[in-house]
């Protein structure tokens, strides 16, 4: 079969020679005939398809030297710019625009590999050659942006990019170029001067508009926010920026600005499901959950790359709703794809809560699937519903059968430590954690969960420090993580220490546990009002959580 593969690209391959021969008659099609040509053109074509493309280049440009092809010199030139041979590359892209002077790709592709082996000087003459193109000038220069951004050295490239831009005042996109270029190497006042220049010739461009809001975005999000607002207010209908205005306003949490936005997006000709989609999250988040169903299912209308995202967002505002059944007519519309397992764990949490977990459970025995992180996913969420129960024994029995399947899975293995500590099966914990942190070296979570369950028995604290603190350089805002290190120095008897670390974990989330730990520290502390206070606003939240009832049974 391969044999066959080979011969049929030899024959098209000759065939297309003996083409460029009849359309360059200084070329004699004696060369593409010889035998010894036509044996190293297979040569080339079987070390090709063998993965040795560094030969196949090498036999391509030095028979593109000898019958002067620039079909094969652009063929050795693609497949060394593909491996990354730079010196193949220069080579044969100088004799594909030798031999092919007219063509746009070769010159295209030369520059490229110029640029890529930072010889800018070499580069420059068939940049300015591209340029000289009217129709295509526009382009090049936006295109310029994204083929100098690897050279390294950054001043070079600006002067270059100004001297390209230097025969072209007037053009918007050869000032974008330059702004471009400043901006790499921090010159604030060449980046400024050049925008001011791009917004009188052209001001409602929006490209770089964004590329400023974005840089404004980085220092400070509300400056950017102006910036954005400004410019809407003049020309509202750039709906480029005020989508990334939008966005903005999104990850400033600002969720009701951000709705107006989108709505205004939403009623533009042009609007996509995907903008659509977008108001209908934001509704979700302010729990409109009306105004969510109504963009969500104009969504659908519209064709969005991914339907089931859309049905399961639908049933879960259904089932916010207590509309079992439409929640679930929802999900059973989900037959395949990569949400097809959200789905049905969707569907196994509304039959728990309707009629029982065990029903549940059912429910995903009966599912099949072959992927190992959909069936982990699967065991994950029984887990769950056995733990939610109280029922450990059942959950712990059920990772031990797993554990053979999933031995080189160091989330399964995590799963698996946290059931054993419920059943105080701490040897097995700590090694199971243990193997988790050797499959996975930066497993945050693991590496917290070693610390607090030392912390949390008073064993090897000196350990436990070690374990939190790589949990912390890992993720250092998690509130779990805090909480562990603020426990750690309970038990050390740094109740200051103590306090500044829960306090900070309480401020970023609520969580009942760490309610629980902090109102032990003040009440530790002597401030037993506060202690009560913080318990008890927790257990307006949390009523049925044990850890807080635990912590209230021993002060009580």
């Amino acid at each position: 079969m391969l044999h066959y593969r080979i011969l049929t690209l030899i024959t098209l391959l000759i065939f297309a020679l003996l083409a460029n021969a009849k359309a360059n008659p200084t070329n004699s099609e004696y060369h593409y005939t010889n035998p010894d040509h036509v044996f190293r053109l297979l040569l080339a074509e079987i070390a090709s398809q063998r993965g040795e493309l560094n030969l196949a280049s090498e036999i391509f440009l030095d028979l593109a030297k000898q019958i002067e092809s620039p079909l094969l010199a652009e063929r050795a030139t693609r497949l060394s710019n593909y491996t990354k041979n730079g010196k193949i590359a220069l080579e044969a892209s100088k004799i594909w625009n030798e031999l092919d002077k007219d063509s746009i790709d070769a010159q295209q592709v030369r520059t490229e590999i110029l640029i890529v082996n930072n010889k800018l000087s070499e580069a420059k003459p068939i940049l300015q050659k591209l340029l000289l193109k009217e129709k295509t000038r526009a382009s090049g220069f936006l295109y310029l942006n994204s083929l100098l951004s690897r050279v390294p050295d950054k001043k070079s490239v600006l002067t270059l990019v100004n001297e390209l831009a230097q025969p072209y005042p007037k053009l918007a996109e050869a000032h974008f170029a330059v702004a471009h270029a400043a901006l790499l190497i921090k010159d604030q006042k060449i980046y400024e001067k050049e925008l001011v220049a791009i917004s009188q010739i052209k001001p409602d461009w929006e490209m770089p508009i964004l590329f400023k809001g974005q840089v404004l975005a980085q220092e400070n999000p509300e400056k950017a926010l102006n910036f954005y607002s400004e410019f809407l207010n003049k020309y509202p209908k750039s709906n480029d920026v005020r989508l990334e205005y939008a966005k903005l306003l999104t990850n400033g949490r600002k969720f009701k600005e951000a709705k107006s936005e989108f709505i205004k997006l939403v009623n533009t000709a042009n609007s996509s499901a995907e903008i659509t989609t977008a108001v209908g999250l934001l509704s979700v988040e302010i729990e409109d959950y009306d105004l969510a169903e109504k963009y969500f299912l104009l969504s659908l209308k519209r064709k969005p790359k991914d339907n089931n995202q859309i049905f399961i967002y639908l049933a879960k505002i259904a089932d916010k709703r207590n509309q079992n059944e439409a929640a679930l007519n929802w999900l059973n519309k989900v037959m395949s794809g990569p949400h097809f397992v959200e789905s049905k764990l969707l569907t196994a949490e509304m039959i728990a809560k309707k009629e029982s977990v065990d029903k549940a459970l059912d429910f995903l025995n009966m599912l099949k699937v072959n992927a190992p992180e959909e069936k982990l996913t699967i065991i994950q969420s029984k887990i769950s519903f056995l733990s939610r129960s109280n029922r450990f024994q059942e959950a712990f029995q059920m990772m031990q059968n797993e554990d053979q399947n999933f031995s080189k899975s160091p989330e399964f293995k995590f799963d698996y430590a946290l059931i054993a500590d419920k059943l105080k099966k701490y040897d097995l914990m700590e090694k199971v954690l243990r193997d988790a942190i050797r499959l996975k070296p930066d497993f945050a979570a693991a590496y917290n969960a070693l610390g607090y369950s030392f912390a949390d028995r008073n064993i090897n604290l000196e350990e436990a420090k070690k374990n939190i603190e790589i949990a912390l350089s890992i993720s250092p805002n998690n509130h779990y993580f805090l909480d562990s290190m603020g426990w750690l120095y309970f038990r050390l008897g740094k109740f200051d220490s103590a306090l500044s670390f829960i306090q900070k974990a309480y401020d970023v989330q609520a969580d009942p546990e760490i309610a629980g730990h902090l109102g032990e520290i003040l009440w530790a502390q002597g401030k037993k009002n506060e202690a009560n206070d913080i318990w008890q606003s927790s257990l307006q939240s949390f009523p049925d959580n044990e850890i807080l009832k635990e912590t209230l049974k021993r002060f009580y």
